[in-house]
């Protein structure tokens, strides 16, 4: 078979206009179900953050409120855990390919990552730069996930599985190098129920080698723009928190495209008498005025 004969099929199905009127349909119909799933979650984080602001006084400091972030998330989630963990029958489309914030909100089924991706979300509805740091524990990365909110110029260690902060000396929230190069002294903060293996050994932000050649070029592009520094604690997963809004501009720009080469052919195939003359301004005039002028008498002759 040739190489030509696929892209020859491919490009009749693109060009039929019943395919191209089915693929409008669809990308409207997935335009407007993204945005109500956004709007939905939208409303959801916005309910919790009034509640945290319900405990939230003057004498509040910034430390202060993501704690205050971290007690209400650990709270909502805590009992959903010990419902859906190991629960196969939560499982679809929507759960293995979207995997809004929501999931995590309703289930925790993601353990540390849920209790993680929830509280990101929330903190960043508070306008704190976050990220989702992955703990390395006996000599495996991604064993434990916890969040570093920046805050104050510092960034700050927050373990809402475990509902776990740490404190300096000097009273203020630690930082993950604080706790790391000073353990014995932090560790006297644990709860009793933490596993001792989780000893903040070291801590990446993103695994690069998820997905080898594309990670790898998008690795190589962040480095230009941040330098290595900024690369080594960036954080890829908080830029999808938000997927629903992803997939909501990433069709609406895919739509533009499809709208206007549908447009083409409708004015081809419905419009002008034959598919091969140009579309230009000058013929797209002609034709229309031909048209209007010949509907009355078509109408009179088919009476």
């Amino acid at each position: 078979m040739s190489l030509k004969t696929p892209f020859r099929l491919i490009k009749r199905i693109v060009g039929n206009l019943y395919f191209l009127t089915f693929l409008n349909g669809f990308i409207i119909a997935s335009i407007f179900y993204l945005k109500m799933e956004a709007n939905y979650e939208t409303e959801l984080f916005q309910t919790i953050q009034h509640s945290i602001n319900k405990s939230i006084d003057n004498d509040d400091t910034q430390d202060s409120i993501v704690v205050k972030a971290m007690h209400v998330c650990n709270n909502l989630l805590s009992n959903r855990y010990s419902v859906f963990e190991g629960d196969e029958e939560l499982d679809g489309f929507k759960v293995n390919y979207f995997h809004p914030a929501t999931i995590d909100l309703m289930t925790a089924k993601g353990a540390c990552g849920s209790y993680s991706m929830v509280l990101a979300r929330v903190l960043q509805d508070y306008q704190f730069p976050v990220r989702i740091s992955q703990m390395k524990a006996n000599g495996v990365f991604a064993a434990h996930n916890i969040i570093e909110a920046e805050v104050n110029n510092r960034w700050v260690v927050l373990d809402p599985t475990y509902n776990l902060y740490f404190t300096t000396p000097e009273k203020k929230l630690a930082q993950f190098d604080d706790i790391k190069n000073n353990w014995s002294y932090y560790k006297t903060q644990l709860p009793p129920n933490y596993n001792p293996s989780y000893r903040y050994e070291d801590v990446r932000y993103t695994n690069w080698g998820k997905v080898p050649v594309l990670s790898s070029a998008i690795k190589g592009i962040l480095r230009l723009f941040l330098g290595q520094r900024g690369l080594d604690t960036f954080c890829m997963r908080v830029h999808f928190l938000k997927i629903y809004d992803i997939y909501f501009y990433c069709f609406l720009v895919l739509y533009v495209p499809v709208f206007i080469l549908t447009l083409n052919r409708i004015i081809k195939t419905k419009l002008f008498p034959a598919k091969d003359i140009p579309l230009t301004f000058r013929n797209l005039a002609k034709y229309t005025r031909l048209r209007l002028s010949n509907a009355p008498l078509k109408r009179s002759i088919d009476s």
